[in-house]
């Protein structure tokens, strides 16, 4: 579990990284991150970003993190009300999660999620849950 950890930290990082540098050209600011690892979610670990711009609209990362892959959601929303959302898996093809670097992850999906759905909409407020009121009151509302 401690390497699994350590990946997911290392993992973490990166994509920060490149969502920091991403959201630099799109206007998106972050304004939360969480690791959410101890609650569960998924095998090896999982956290979320939330990102948001001056006009009130929020975007949701959320990465999920197994042993043989990751799923990583988007989700655009302004209050509590989706608006948009996609989802991307990825599995590794390396033996071991020791051995996981970037050139050993391959996308096997990528698709948007349509925020008018029963499931879709259940799945954001599931993960929606995890960021504080106050964070949400100040950046999105």
């Amino acid at each position: 579990m401690n390497v699994a950890k350590g990946l997911l930290v290392s993992v973490l990082c990166l994509n920060s990284g490149l969502l920091a540098a991403q959201s630099h050209h799109s206007q998106w600011k972050k304004v939360y991150e969480r690791d959410l690892t101890d609650f569960e979610l998924s095998p090896e670990g999982s956290g979320l970003v939330l990102f948001a711009q001056p006009q009130r609209r929020c975007r949701m990362d959320v990465d999920f993190y197994g042993e043989t892959g990751q799923d990583k959601y988007q989700y655009e929303f302004t209050r509590d009300r989706l608006t948009a959302g996609s989802h991307q898996e990825y599995r590794y093809t390396a033996a071991s999660l020791s051995e996981v670097t970037k050139d050993k992850i391959k996308l096997v999906r990528n698709e948007k999620l349509n925020p008018a759905s029963g499931a879709v909409k259940k799945e954001f407020r599931d993960i929606y849950q995890y960021v504080p009121n106050k964070v949400l009151k100040k950046y999105c509302f």
